[in-house]
């Protein structure tokens, strides 16, 4: 298992080296890192100050999302290329596992089928450059992010389509980052990663699961639940479980709200995150165990006042008093 810590998709705030600290001191194997801040520190301070604090802590990049906006047009596409070959030297450098790649549910410029091949060249090009690094790319669904502004063409807003949008492509390196959430919310179930190919689709894993209770007409990001995997039906067991059985592994984390953890400490909320990765990984039910355990301390008060009652009904009673 391949842990990051995904600090944007916790709510959890701090500098760079305070981040890395937390991910080190509860095992977490790499941290997703803010690649346009990187770059910009690059450009400003050079290579070695920009990549310091990971290197000197031992610890890798896992993952960091891809400053490219696939939909652009021609001219900002080649604009936001021209940092590309920055961007791989440091992904190499710090050992990242891979990138992602939000894809956006409408375009002001195409139409479906016109972005759809944007798309679909664009990242048969990118796949070239990053194959040069051993980074795999990761394309992340907007599930919630439906409605189309007036005047926008529809684009990708369901599994399905993203999908088929990966196997245009073609390239092994192009699969999907599933973000549990956001997959649910699109339509996708677990039976769409497997008929794909667990091992040949999946490229990264960001658990989180829709709350008990949520409108699923109308999913906002506040819909997470505060922790993947305490939930019954959770979407984020369904599919650790699939990938433990496929024997697949791929860098994990975990992406709530943003405001989920506000009232935590940074501690605190890392420390029973890494722990719940852990059981979810080991195929274990969180919500179950909870369940379970709450079962269990029920049923022991209830014998300690089974106990009680008949220890009083078994003691002699006092004898009366004599005038």
């Amino acid at each position: 298992m391949y842990k990051i810590l995904n600090s944007g998709g916790l709510g959890v705030a701090g500098k760079q080296n305070e981040l890395i600290e937390l991910a080190l001191t509860h095992g977490f194997n790499g941290v997703e890192v803010d690649m346009v801040d990187l770059v910009g520190r690059h450009d400003t301070l050079g290579k070695q100050f920009a990549c310091q604090f990971l290197q000197s802590a031992k610890i890798d990049m896992g993952t960091f999302e891809l400053p490219v906006d696939l939909g652009a047009s021609d001219e900002d596409y080649s604009t936001s290329m021209e940092k590309l070959d920055t961007i791989l030297d440091l992904a190499t450098t710090l050992n990242a596992k891979s990138c992602y790649i939000s894809v956006a549910s409408s375009n002001g410029l195409y139409s479906f089928q016109e972005c759809f091949e944007k798309y679909q060249q664009r990242l048969q090009e990118l796949s070239e450059k990053c194959t040069e690094s051993s980074l795999n790319i990761g394309l992340w669904l907007r599930g919630t992010d439906s409605e189309v502004p007036d005047g926008e063409f529809k684009f990708i807003q369901t599994a399905e389509e993203l999908l088929t949008l990966v196997k245009a492509v073609g390239q092994p390196n192009v699969g999907v980052c599933v973000d549990a959430f956001q997959w649910a919310a699109g339509g996708g179930t677990v039976d769409h990663l497997v008929a794909a190919g667990l091992s040949d689709v999946v490229s990264e894993v960001r658990l989180a699961d829709i709350a008990e209770g949520a409108d699923m007409a109308d999913l906002k990001d506040s819909d997470r639940s505060s922790m993947p995997g305490d939930s019954l039906d959770s979407f984020s067991v369904k599919l650790c479980r699939a990938l433990s059985e496929a024997g697949v592994e791929v860098p994990m984390s975990v992406s709530t709200d943003l405001g989920t953890f506000s009232t935590g400490t940074r501690d605190a909320i890392v420390g029973s995150i890494t722990k719940q990765i852990d059981l979810l990984v080991a195929g274990e039910h969180p919500a179950e165990i909870k369940a379970a355990e709450a079962k269990a301390a029920e049923d022991a008060a209830a014998e300690a006042d089974s106990n009680i009652s008949e220890s009083d009904e078994a003691a002699p009673s006092a004898p009366a008093a004599t005038s």
